[in-house]
């Protein structure tokens, strides 16, 4: 259940971060979808910060402290949605089989072992979970911050941003007229 619920969060977060640059393009959300595809969550932030400059926006909230939470997340999250899970043949303790990276230099005297070649396979418990999840809704809290600062330029400096275009039936039908009774 925990799991399910960090890959909701994340999704929530990445989506939260799309829709914030879809905002700022002042796009519709069929025109985000189209223009804006997939990017990685960090990615998505450099996305809207980039266009808060362009736009003449000052961020006040702590961006490179939000690009670490994201960061962290992401490996976590990407941890548990592509990991192998294990169990202990006699603890019967969970292992998370992780294959991205390399190994933390405190395991290897100093040296670089990417885990692509060596697997490592990590304790991973509800706790653990608790802590992803708190992490994601962490990035999630952050993100909603810098959708309020957005809320606030548009209030405060409507002139820096234009109308957004209506959606098009993409069936190409019109809104039928009124009959004359």
């Amino acid at each position: 259940m925990l799991i399910g619920r960090i890959m909701v969060c994340f999704a929530k977060v990445e989506h939260s971060l799309t829709m914030l640059t879809g905002l700022l393009l002042q796009l519709n959300k069929a025109e985000v979808r189209v223009v804006l595809r997939e990017p990685r969550a960090e990615e998505r932030l450099e996305m809207a910060l980039d266009i808060f400059a362009i736009k003449g926006i000052a961020v006040k909230s702590d961006t490179e402290a939000l690009k670490s939470i994201l960061s962290r997340a992401a490996q976590k999250r990407d941890w548990l949605a592509h990991g192998i899970w294990l169990r202990h043949p006699n603890s019967k303790q969970l292992y998370l089989r992780v294959t991205r990276g390399s190994w933390p230099k405190s395991h290897t005297r100093g040296e670089v072992i990417k885990r692509a070649v060596f697997p490592q396979s990590i304790p991973y418990s509800a706790t653990d979970c608790r802590e992803t999840l708190s992490l994601i809704e962490r990035a999630l809290s952050e993100v909603e911050k810098l959708g309020r600062e957005l809320d606030g330029a548009l209030y405060h400096s409507p002139e820096k941003f234009r109308q957004t275009a209506p959606v098009i039936d993409p069936l190409g039908r019109r809104p039928k007229k009124p009959k004359n009774h």
